[in-house]
């Protein structure tokens, strides 16, 4: 019935705990498939251990890029749902049974999100905060950042579950390719995002470890928003180049990006005073710090739920 996708290069500590949580859903009818991205012996001496009989592994000659090792996958798979995860991420063992429960009938244009964990070095969060509600642009639900810190909105890729027909309508394109999907899926297939508003996934992030497809040299996202740019209103155009390009630029040590980066927000966007003051945040303070800020002000949240 569904067939897990787990694309993965280098990463064979972290990878059994991926797939220990696909073959232990509460859902039996799946198949789990491991796209190993390019030459990789350890992860592939580990992999040959694993007897379980739904389990399979295919190993990519060359590294194809997290988005094209995932079409690899769905090609190579038979369910007729697709769900993906990351190979550092893990499920909740009824991830896929709650989901499939959401999603209806294969043959409806839907993909189904659900809630996660967002595990980092200094505190636990429960993201989104708020849930995509189809009745506003998906871009400016994704790029229009209302909130000074992030969490407010989220589609992440591990979180996703679709029709088999409609991913290979489409497929994974090579920058930003689950945001990508999610745009044309919906602006040009028509497609409804359905989420569980349950945490279904627990997803690492802020660790400095090397990943398949987290990060993007900011002149191709840029690249990347240009051209797609129908799908993205002036908001949204403007939000993406100064909180989501932004950390990329920094992160690369580019500082001729701040002043390009601005002027495309100004030109082509239209910034929210947010917009503007966070783009000097990540511009001014380190990383770090304002990791430290959203965890003070995380924990002080709750402090004050409880």
């Amino acid at each position: 019935m569904i067939s897990v996708i787990i694309p993965t290069a280098r990463r064979s500590q972290l990878l059994p705990r991926a797939i220990k949580s696909a073959l232990a859903q509460s859902v039996n009818d799946i198949e789990v498939v491991v796209i190993v991205d390019g030459p990789d012996p350890e992860t592939s001496q580990y992999l040959t251990q694993v007897t379980d009989p739904r389990f399979r592994y295919i190993q990519n000659v060359r590294s194809l890029g997290s988005a094209e090792a995932r079409n690899v996958g769905v090609k190579a798979s038979r369910g007729e749902w697709i769900a993906f995860l990351d190979d550092d991420d893990e499920w909740r063992e009824d991830k896929l049974e709650m989901q499939l429960a959401a999603a209806g009938n294969v043959d409806d244009c839907v993909i189904v999100s659900c809630l996660s964990e967002v595990v980092t070095p200094l505190q636990r969060y429960v993201w989104p905060r708020r849930v995509y509600d189809n009745l506003s642009p998906l871009a400016e639900y994704l790029f229009d950042r209302r909130s000074w810190f992030r969490g407010d909105t989220m589609l992440q890729c591990s979180s996703l579950l679709m029709p088999r027909w409609l991913f290979l309508d489409l497929m994974f394109t090579p920058i930003h390719d689950d945001w990508d999907f999610l745009l044309r899926a919906v602006n040009t297939r028509g497609a409804k995002i359905r989420t569980v508003d349950k945490p279904l996934v627990k997803h690492y992030i802020e660790d400095d470890r090397q990943s398949l497809g987290a990060s993007f040299d900011w002149k191709r996202s840029l690249a990347w928003a240009e051209t797609n740019r129908a799908m993205i209103n002036p908001h949204a155009y403007a939000g993406f180049c100064l909180t989501v390009i932004a950390p990329q630029a920094v992160k690369a040590g580019d500082h001729t990006a701040f002043v390009s980066l601005l002027y495309r927000a100004l030109r082509y966007g239209r910034p929210r005073l947010v917009h503007i003051a966070l783009y000097l945040a990540i511009w001014l303070i380190p990383m770090e710090h304002r990791q430290r800020i959203r965890s003070v002000w995380q924990g002080s949240r709750q402090s004050q739920s409880a």
